[in-house]
Order: structure tokens, then C-alpha cells, then sequence
């Protein structure tokens, strides 16, 4: 676990230092940034599951959100232009299943501290 919570951490650093172009950088970037610090925790073998949950249900709520501000699914990828966004549908989905890859990882790890809390008692 220690080193699959590192790897995503570096992963949620990297997203947040590509958010940097995004119209509001400061929004998406903080919200990386909030994982990649639950990663690195994680990595040093400190959980807060009560935490975890609540930050679940927050990036839920804004993963909700983007989706349902969508006016038409028009996919992830732009067709011969790859990830460069050509409306804010695309942006809208990718901004969505970036707050489900946290939300899994903050799952992944709840899951992990409740696990190791039942070996050791």
C-alpha cells in the first residue's frame, strides 16, 4: 500500500501542476493537492477514515456536479487533436473523472486503514 499511495500522490502533484492552464487553476490544483497530502500520509502509515469519508462525499458532490453541468456528451478526447480541450463538455467530463480517481483512492485507503486496524487488534 505504501508504495501504490506514493505513486498516486505523485500522480495527483502532477494533475494539480496541469491544472495550472485551467480557467481556475486554484479550485482544481487545491483539490489535488488535498489527495496527494491523503496519499503521503498514507505512504507514512497515518489514516483518518472518518476524514477519508468526508472528502469522499465533497469530491462526490463536485464530481456530480461537473457531469450535470454538461449540455451534450461529447467524450474525453478531441478527434485527431487528443487531449486538447474543443468545448467545455470535454472539459466538463474530465474534471468529473478526475474527483472519481480521487474518490477511489481516498475508498482504497479508508478500506486499507480499516483492514489494518482489524490485524493489529
Amino acid at each position: 500500500m505504501k508504495y501504490f499511495a506514493i505513486l498516486f500522490s505523485v500522480l495527483f502533484i502532477f494533475s494539480a501542476f496541469l491544472q495550472l492552464n485551467d480557467p481556475d487553476p486554484v479550485w482544481w490544483s487545491t483539490l489535488y493537492l488535498v489527495v496527494a497530502y491523503v496519499g503521503i500520509q498514507a505512504f507514512r502509515g497515518k489514516y483518518n477514515c472518518e476524514m477519508l469519508i468526508v472528502l469522499s462525499i465533497l469530491y462526490l458532490s463536485i464530481s456530480i456536479n461537473s457531469w450535470m453541468q454538461m449540455t451534450a456528451w461529447e467524450g474525453f478526447l478531441s478527434k485527431g487533436m487528443g487531449m486538447a480541450m474543443k468545448t467545455p463538455n470535454q472539459e466538463l467530463a474530465r474534471e468529473a473523472m478526475g474527483m472519481v480517481i480521487c474518490i477511489f483512492f481516498m475508498i482504497i485507503c479508508c478500506v486499507f486503514s480499516i483492514t489494518k486496524k482489524k490485524k493489529i487488534d
